[in-house]
């Protein structure tokens, strides 16, 4: 086991080292200089999205949502089929980051709020993934907490702050095809291999929470899911990041409906995984690491354990590098082409190791993975999704108002998250409330704001 996990990381350094070698400017660092294939930035997409708390998360929720589990793949699948008529606007639209997007669109006021707002909820996204790379690592070593999450830290930072965007198309799709035969195998040895569950599969089938809705999870969280979840995969940084790496509008298109179509079989493995880890008892750690243990014979352990590692180094990489781009933009790296600009790659690393820093203090303090998740996808979505959208369906508004909707809408969602519930049968969905009250916010200011053409 030790020695598979220490080769992965060997071939992550060789490819960082290489990569870094090819980099010569921002453009070559921020966007590979929008030179990818498509098969390259779909295994980016699928990677990125396939993170720890897509499959570590949503497996451990299987007592909670059964099969319901898989909702969370599928509403990301949705957002990306959303995104494929916008791709051609906000491709010829964009450069580097969101924040560009938002400034071709509305101006230099919401850019600087958008430049602001994201890597708040970003850098919560990272912290997500530090965690699930923590509880991984503590299920098949011997390191504590907080070691382990040191030790996953430092090691998608370094890599990143290495190769920039270089270092994770490659590394992405090499971790893609990992993740999805980890997925595979252990589905595969759980339904059809020799260590049978306690009971009969199809009793546990039956008995588990089904799909698509049960108890726990009703109609009105499938639409909170789309509006907080799925819309980050229609008009989210790490998305349009993957997107504007493609070397044309055309390849863009291809890879998001690649990614999209890969995600619909994930999502129903994942699904299955969820409802039988339900099986198992005095689970520590990851429920997925328990099944693996449980099902698959000792030499595919190590499989497994890369797949895993692999499930959170690639997203943490993608949304780590999403933010810093956006705060290294802020500061002016790349704003222009001119060659008095000093040292802009060493600045640029420097915030990448800055923000990784941040995220990793974040992941010792919260410890649940959908939670600190949904959070910064929640704020994101109730302050971003509409103005981005708005913009892409070429409707016009006044940038103060377009600011306006960015922040009533962040702060909204922020308080949907974090209100506790009020008495009542209305006050028991307080948080829905005004998450809901969160896009009608933003689509509102952004109404008074229109511009008529």
């Amino acid at each position: 086991m030790n020695t598979a996990l220490v080769l992965y990381l060997v071939v992550l350094a060789l490819i960082a080292v290489r990569s870094a070698r090819r980099v010569r400017d921002i453009p070559d660092f921020f966007v590979a200089r929008k030179g990818a294939s498509a098969k390259a930035v779909a295994g980016s997409l699928v990677a990125t999205i396939l993170g720890g708390s897509a499959v570590i998360g949503a497996v451990d929720s299987g007592a909670r949502l059964g099969g319901a589990a898989s909702w969370f793949m599928l509403t990301g699948a949705l957002g990306l089929l959303a995104l494929i008529p916008f791709a051609e606007r906000a491709y010829s639209h964009g450069k580097y980051a969101l924040p560009d997007l938002v400034e071709s669109l509305y101006g230099n006021g919401p850019r600087l709020v958008a430049s602001v707002v994201i890597p708040v909820a970003w850098t919560g996204i990272v912290a997500a993934q530090i965690i699930a790379a923590a509880k991984l690592l503590m299920t098949f070593t011997d390191l504590s907490y907080t070691a382990a999450a040191i030790i996953s830290a430092a090691v998608f930072t370094l890599y990143t702050l290495a190769g920039g965007q270089l270092s994770i198309l490659r590394t992405d799709f090499m971790q893609a095809c990992l993740i999805i035969l980890g997925l595979l195998l252990v589905a595969g040895f759980a339904m059809f291999g020799g260590n049978a569950p306690t009971r009969p599969l199809s009793e546990i089938l039956q008995s588990a929470p089904p799909f698509p809705f049960n108890a726990n999870f009703s109609p009105l969280d499938l639409f909170l899911l789309i509006l907080t979840y799925g819309t980050t995969y229609t008009a989210g940084p790490d998305i349009f990041s993957r997107m504007f790496c493609a070397k044309d509008t055309a390849t863009a298109k291809k890879a998001i409906g690649m990614a999209a179509i890969t995600l619909i079989p994930v999502a129903f493995i994942i699904g299955f995984l969820a409802v039988y880890g339900v099986t198992l008892e005095n689970v520590q750690g990851a429920h997925i690491t328990a099944i693996a243990d449980k099902v698959l014979p000792g030499f595919l352990i190590p499989v497994i354990a890369l797949a895993l590692l692999s499930v959170v180094l690639s997203s943490a990489d993608t949304t780590l590098l999403s933010s810093s781009v956006i705060i290294s933009r802020l500061m002016g790296l790349g704003r222009t082409e001119s060659a008095s600009e000093k040292h802009p790659l060493a600045k640029a690393r420097i915030v990448i190791l800055l923000n990784g820093i941040v995220a990793l203090l974040l992941a010792l303090v919260f410890t649940d993975i959908i939670g600190t998740l949904l959070l910064a996808l929640a704020v994101y979505a109730g302050a971003f999704t509409v103005p981005i959208l708005w913009g892409l369906l070429g409707l016009k508004a006044k940038p103060k108002f377009v600011a306006a909707a960015i922040v009533a809408g962040g702060i909204l969602a922020l308080a949907g998250k974090l209100c506790p519930a009020l008495p009542g049968t209305l006050g028991a969905h307080t948080g829905d409330i005004l998450m809901i009250a969160a896009f009608i916010a933003n689509t509102a200011c952004l109404f008074m704001g229109r511009i008529k053409q």
